[in-house]
């Protein structure tokens, strides 16, 4: 992320992969154009909801984007503590970041959103269905989902595959390792298992979002991760 007086986020000698350069740009120019579209041309006058918001990349993004307001909701301490540290060298106003967990969204605390983002997240849960209920129950209008699947060309229903990651054997700042620390299972969807999880949960019209720009991680293009962006109507 870009910050004032030509200083940015990403230092490439403490970067584990090359992609954590250029992730967020080019993530946005892989989603943005179907979502601008989606909202009549900008995010203008739309409520934003960032679910597992790390440092608010995609939070500042939707801003930029003409959102009236933006929540980026995430459990982990120093993403937050740097997600805040940009919005204040940026001076930013109607976005917020608050420490809430998925599975405690509440209409009652939050309020309702037009737009949510879920980045990275779903194929990291225990109870997709709860927490996409949970979403559902506070979106409008559209959410995003990019997330990783597995694929199997057999098998043409929805499907999970459950993994017990074991605890990290190093020490590791990651987001992955800091869950794992906790002895959780994981379920990873297949496509249909999201586009049907979607439907059910209220979202009938749902576009894949094919990756059409170079320098989206390799996944994207092997059909490995994808992104869907699912409407009401």
């Amino acid at each position: 992320m870009e910050l004032p007086y030509g200083l940015r986020t990403h230092i490439p000698r403490l970067s584990r992969r090359q992609l954590e350069g250029t992730r967020l740009p080019n993530l946005v120019k892989h989603v943005w154009p179907s979502l601008l579209n989606a909202c009549g041309g900008s995010l203008h006058g739309q409520r934003v909801l960032d679910v597992a918001c790390n440092c608010g990349g995609f939070s500042i993004e939707a801003l930029k984007s003409g959102a009236e307001y933006v929540l980026g909701i995430d459990i982990v301490d120093r993403y937050l503590e740097q997600a805040n540290f940009i919005k204040r060298a940026h001076g930013l106003e109607r976005i917020e970041f608050r420490k809430i967990a998925v599975e405690d969204l509440d209409e009652a605390t939050i309020g309702q959103y037009d737009v949510t983002f879920c980045f990275g997240l779903l194929y990291h849960l225990e109870n997709p269905v709860l927490v996409m209920r949970k979403l559902s129950l506070v979106t409008r209008r559209i959410m995003v989902v990019d997330t990783s699947v597995f694929r199997s060309f057999f098998l043409r229903e929805p499907a999970w595959v459950m993994r017990f990651p074991p605890p990290p054997k190093t020490e590791s700042l990651s987001t992955t390792a800091l869950w794992r620390t906790k002895g959780i299972c994981q379920l990873r969807p297949n496509a249909h298992a999201v586009t049907n999880l979607l439907k059910f949960v209220g979202f009938p019209n749902i576009k894949w979002i094919k990756p059409s720009i170079k320098g989206l991680d390799k996944r994207y293009y092997s059909g490995m991760r994808l992104t869907f962006l699912a409407a009401r109507e």
